[in-house]
């Protein structure tokens, strides 16, 4: 019995039978995209084992899929969890940036980077599996990363972040900028990406420092323990202060050459409460704009926006990770009835084809859409299923 079949046999029996096969479905998609390496060649990344993003239209391995790919393997097995993070920090430039790609053919794309989970995801591993020496390997490119983020990307300027990219070309530059947002073409992008400060990014600094306060803990570094949680707090604050609109009463992006709120409401928006920094009075009023312009579908922007296209990219559709952050930051702060909405609709459209999982779907109908057999869809089908009510 492999690692997978044995986690899974913990199961068998104990939750729904439509919970347990989609659990099962969702594992073995991650152990599906796992690249195989042909007879007498060896991959890039070799020797560890990449997990890609889908054997459809994927061909290498990218940043923060791997920080999520961590997060789902980690549940039946440590060792490729490390892996997917290891993998990554090796190609980390000498300013401490992250890649975005290295594709199987060699190819580094390094100009830019992806969101700044990594460290968030080795926390999870490590919780899951404490394993000293991992962390040592991990822990000093984290602290070049976080230096890499203050400094290149306005932490130490503004105090607060933003995304870049490096480019002499300005349309290549402003292209791959998105690109370093995750969400390529959202229409919260569309006046501009350089001066606006993400609630989400921001957010998750807020989880980065959290998660280097952990491995500083656990590896006996106080002083870094009181330096990360310093910088976690005072970032919180900052985002409460500043990504807050009083006149719309919710967290938005906001635009500070344009000394203006970005007009367009996301799933990121609610990113506060997933990390528990929301008042109550302001998580009350995230659920109504959620119940008003999101549920229960969850597009990449409010149903009520303009520009909502429900089978554009990252300008209507659904996606499993971002959806998933927000409702459970919805269930945390104790807006059962409504997350539980959102839950329940989201996995009964993955559940509608038992042989895919799929990249995204539109967030009307449910179809389904991108590429098929996704990685970090799957991860995110089996937070929704066993990390909903921790």
């Amino acid at each position: 019995m492999n690692l997978c079949d044995k986690w899974l046999s913990g199961f068998y029996g104990k939750i729904p039978h439509e919970n347990y096969t989609l659990l099962d479905r969702a594992s073995r998609t991650l152990l599906s995209n796992i690249m195989r390496e042909a007879p007498n060649e060896k991959l890039p990344w070799h020797p560890w084992r990449g997990i890609t993003p889908s054997q459809i239209g994927f061909k290498g391995i990218w940043n923060w899929d791997s920080a999520f790919h961590a997060v789902g393997v980690s549940r039946w097995d440590a060792k490729l969890a490390q892996e997917q993070i290891l993998m990554i920090l090796a190609l980390q430039n000498q300013d401490g940036g992250l890649p975005d790609v290295l594709f199987a053919n060699g190819k580094l794309v390094d100009n830019f980077g992806k969101p700044p989970v990594m460290p968030w995801a080795a926390m999870i591993v490590d919780m899951r599996e404490n394993d000293d020496e991992f962390l040592r390997k991990a822990y000093p490119a984290f602290v070049k990363n976080e230096s890499h983020w203050r400094r290149n990307r306005g932490g130490d300027r503004q105090g607060l972040f933003n995304y870049d990219s490096i480019h002499s070309d300005p349309e290549t530059r402003l292209k791959h900028a998105k690109y370093e947002s995750g969400w390529d073409n959202s229409v919260r992008w569309d006046g501009g990406i350089y001066e606006v400060w993400p609630v989400d990014l921001n957010c998750f600094m807020v989880m980065l420092y959290r998660a280097m306060s952990y491995m500083a803990g656990r590896l006996g570094i106080s002083d870094d323990v009181k330096r990360w949680d310093k910088a976690g707090v005072e970032l919180a604050a900052r985002i409460e202060d500043k990504l807050w609109d009083n006149q719309r009463q919710a967290y938005h992006d906001y635009d500070f050459g344009k000394k203006a709120f970005v007009d367009a409401l996301s799933p990121a928006s609610f990113m506060p409460l997933y990390v528990g920094t929301a008042s109550r009075e302001r998580a009350e009023k995230m659920a109504k704009v959620a119940a008003e312009q999101f549920n229960p579908g969850w597009p990449t922007v409010a149903y009520d926006h303009p520009q909502f296209d429900p089978e554009s990219y990252w300008r209507g559709r659904m996606w499993l990770n971002v959806a998933y952050f927000a409702l459970k930051g919805l269930k945390d702060y104790g807006f059962n009835e409504l997350a539980e909405s959102g839950r329940n609709t989201i996995l009964s459209w993955v559940r509608n084809d038992p042989s895919q999982i799929f990249e995204n779907y539109n967030s009307r109908t449910g179809e389904p859409l991108g590429s098929p057999q996704f990685s970090w869809s799957s991860v995110f089908t089996i937070e929704f299923l066993l990390n909903w009510t921790d």
